[in-house]
């Protein structure tokens, strides 16, 4: 399934891809769903590579379910062409853990775990602060949320270049202490009837439109109102399920009593519960983490979630290994008076139910394993940072290096590809909300709405060699 969605996102974004796939019927749904050659044989013998060129590629990409498979097969291709890049999909903890030089014996250039990628995520966004349509981006400084366009007098039935002048004025007038050089925030993306438009300062803002904000937390405050408990610290958290994933994650709360980045997020006077419905699975996490409280009942029988203290928990986390009993249970959660919950889910079929349910957040595995192994395969370092749901658009950033002939030229003068939008321009501390004026510097970190299909585009502009 994982390796399936890359390809799809690499093909998306105008690459070459070959995939090989052992399962015959697994070999017959890739050929039909995708746009390229599909080999039905082992991906772990040596004939088979060979006949896919695997010699000849930028990166070859071992996504199986066998961390040995993976780590067999990168060692195949390394030993015939230490030119070509190698990342294996690996689980197991102890291979994940490999230092450099051992990854160098086995040909592997890049690890990339599933469970790590999705207790990271969790993780992440607990210690950003998050909330029902509100996401936030680094640390918390910028934040994209989701509103109606009736609610903002400014846009409803304007076009954005004369809407985006109007509300920059009332900002000014409320926080005149603000600088009047840049715009205060924007709108990246407007969804209409399902679809998702990737906006241009022509295009007229309809009163039944969703828009999608981007600003600094105190601006959009000030535009919509603040929200209530998205900056909450989580002294309290109750996880559901004891998969590797949550495995992962208890590890990092674990560590949490030394200083640092851990002890900043959970503190020592966070408490954690797991409930566990496999006994030795419970017993399992239970000897491993004494310092976590290890509850052994099924969360979908009666009381058993609400003898856990659901009802006093500031944040549910359902991480089991069915994503339907995730999003119930999650749902549920609130219901019994929970501050805060989120799901995992192992696909995207479920994101499109994110606005219609008192979630407070959806994390898919499929997509932080996609992200994080598209921010090593791209050329320029281009890390997308969020995923419209609603269609193939992504908010994607990338940095200014030293001696890029972009340094120094204003946006205006850059031919981006079209349904491009610069979003944001990070310069140290200070985040620029930019126009055409606005004037690239070296080390800026540039935020891009773009469909899938500009990706390519944005590499060839923006530079680099593969995953540098």
């Amino acid at each position: 399934m994982i390796g399936i969605h890359i390809a799809r996102e690499l093909i998306e974004e105008a690459r070459d891809v070959v995939m090989i796939e052992k399962d015959a019927d697994a070999a017959r749904r890739a050929s039909e769903e995708l746009d390229c050659m599909v080999i039905n044989e082992d991906g772990s013998k040596p004939e088979t590579l060979r006949k896919a060129e695997a010699g000849t590629a930028g990166w070859f990409l071992a996504l199986t379910g066998s961390d040995e498979v993976n780590i067999v097969a990168c060692g195949l291709v390394s030993a015939e062409a230490k030119r070509v890049k190698t990342l294996a999909r690996i689980e197991n903890p102890f291979y994940s853990s490999l230092s450099k030089v051992q990854m160098q014996a086995f040909g592997i250039d890049v690890i990339v775990s599933p469970a790590a990628e999705a207790a990271n995520a969790i993780s992440h966004i607990v210690n950003e602060g998050f909330a029902e349509d509100v996401i936030p981006l680094h640390d918390g400084d910028l934040q994209l949320r989701l509103v109606q366009a009736e609610t903002i007098k400014e846009y409803a039935g304007k076009a954005l270049r004369d809407a985006q002048p109007e509300l920059n004025a009332r900002l000014i007038k409320e926080k005149p202490h603000k600088k009047t050089g840049q715009q205060a925030l924007l709108a990246v993306a407007v969804l209409r009837n399902g679809n998702l438009i990737v906006p241009s300062g022509d295009t007229v803002i309809e009163k039944r439109d969703s828009v999608y904000l981007l600003g600094t937390p105190d601006t959009l405050d000030l535009v919509l109102g603040p929200i209530y408990g998205i900056n909450a610290s989580a002294k309290r958290i109750l996880v559901v399920g004891a998969t590797k994933t949550v495995e992962r994650f208890t590890a990092q709360f674990s560590e949490s009593v030394k200083p640092g980045f851990w002890g900043k997020l959970l503190g020592r006077k966070c408490h954690i519960s797991v409930i566990e419905a496999n006994t030795d699975s419970a017993k399992r996490l239970a000897r491993a983490h004494q310092e976590i409280e290890v509850i052994q009942g099924d969360s979908s029988e009666e009381g058993v979630l609400e003898g856990s203290g659901v009802a006093k928990s500031d944040l549910v986390v359902c991480a089991t290994e069915n994503q339907t009993q995730n999003i119930l249970t999650a749902q549920l959660a609130k219901t019994l008076g929970a501050k805060k919950s989120l799901a995992i889910v192992t696909n995207d079929r479920y994101l499109p139910l994110a606005g219609s349910l008192d979630i407070d957040a959806l994390i898919s595995i499929k997509a932080v394993v996609a992200a994080s192994v598209l921010k090593i395969v791209r050329r320029g370092n281009i890390r997308t940072i969020y995923r419209f749901f609603e269609d193939d658009v992504e908010l994607v950033e990338l940095r200014i290096k030293h001696g890029s002939e972009l340094a120094g030229r204003p946006l205006k003068d850059i031919s981006l590809p079209k349904d491009v939008l610069v979003a944001f321009v990070m310069r140290g501390k200070d985040i620029i909300v930019p126009n055409g004026l606005s004037v690239l510097e070296k080390d800026d970190v540039v935020g891009i709405v773009s469909r899938k299909k500009s990706i390519a585009g944005l590499e060839s502009i923006f530079g680099g060699s593969d995953g540098n």
